[in-house]
């Protein structure tokens, strides 16, 4: 038989109490408190940039329209898009971190089991992702997403709302000799 490896990801072995408990530890509720509020100057300083962007195309759309090198259909579909893409993307924004903040308030816990994938679905300002079998996860912190091994079976602890990994243990697969 060999030998069982033993690895954890983003916690101490007081976290790791708790989280099998389906709890947060206090030290996890502090972290989640200080990312949520990076969180939030974060998406305003994204929101404020964004209104400036769509200001100035808004100007030059209108600029280009009467000076005649635009057609109005087609200027007022260029701002529909631009209003359009402004409003998804601080409403997905918005909408995280209000989901960070109901885990943050519950403090719960999910226990999953499965093998992780590296594989990135979508880049993300705010988080990467972990594939989990057929699910979809969240990390927060770069430095975890590289230290998950693509095809190895873990024991994730996941935020319920927000779907964000907090912990991670490699779970060792028993390996029996059979003799003939």
């Amino acid at each position: 038989m060999r030998g069982a490896r033993q690895q954890t990801i983003g916690a101490d072995e007081g976290d790791l109490k708790n989280n099998r408990l389906g709890l947060m530890s206090a030290g996890q509720i502090e972290k989640l408190a200080a990312r949520i509020d990076d969180f939030q100057s974060q998406t305003g300083r994204m929101i404020k940039r964004s209104v400036q962007l769509a200001a100035a195309v808004t100007v030059a759309v209108v600029l280009l329209t009467f000076v005649r090198v635009l057609l109005l259909p087609i200027a007022l579909v260029i701002e529909i898009m631009v209003v359009g893409i402004m409003l998804a993307m601080t409403s997905n924004l918005n909408r995280f971190t209000q989901l960070l903040q109901l885990d943050l308030d519950s403090q719960a816990v999910r226990i999953i089991k499965g093998r992780a994938s590296r594989f990135t679905m979508r880049p993300h300002p705010m988080y990467h992702t972990l594939r989990v079998e057929l699910q979809t996860y969240r990390l927060l912190d770069q430095a975890l997403h590289r230290q998950f091994i693509t095809g190895e079976l873990y024991q994730l602890y996941v935020l319920p709302h927000s779907g964000v990994v907090i912990a991670a243990e490699l779970i060792g697969e028993k390996e029996f000799l059979y003799r003939h």
